[in-house]
């Protein structure tokens, strides 16, 4: 009489096709999962330069060449209506390892807006720990049209 039910190597067989496709199923949900993140980022910056734009278009209007100098020092998040739940806050150049998470932080020290990423390591389209942004002058603050930029800076 014989038994109903799978051999020892038929589920052998069977672990092993489902360990493969698990495999494949997290590599994907890895990349995807990074590509959401840096569209975020991306997201985010193009939000922080037409805040800023806008901002620079409003001073130079009232002719307050003054504020955009001080515009051009200022936290772009500060432009942000929301600031993200992923900013960190403010920090005198700040260290990754010190602050533990990713996230945005400005580093009041040069001026420049910060993204910790989150597994850095790991990401295929660079390895660098950081993605940085300062706002800059196109013209100088002294011709008529000036303007503001932010422009990354490293990463």
């Amino acid at each position: 009489m014989r038994t109903r039910g799978f051999t020892l190597l038929e589920f052998a067989v069977t672990v092993m096709v489902a360990a493969a496709l698990s495999a494949v199923l997290l590599n994907r949900f890895d990349y995807y999962r990074d590509q959401a993140e840096m569209a975020a980022t991306r997201q985010l910056v193009a939000a922080m330069r037409t805040a800023l734009h806008v901002r620079a278009v409003q001073l130079q209007a009232a002719g307050r060449l003054d504020a955009l100098r001080a515009l051009a020092e200022d936290n772009p998040m500060n432009l942000l209506i929301d600031k993200p739940s992923n900013y960190l806050g403010e920090f005198e150049a700040p260290d990754p390892e010190k602050i533990g998470r990713a996230g945005w932080v400005f580093d009041a020290r040069d001026k420049s807006i910060v993204y910790l990423l989150p597994n850095a390591e790991r990401l295929s389209f660079g390895t660098a720990r950081l993605l940085k942004f300062k706002v800059e002058f196109l013209r100088a603050p002294e011709q008529r049209n000036v303007s503001l930029a932010l422009n990354q800076v490293s990463g």
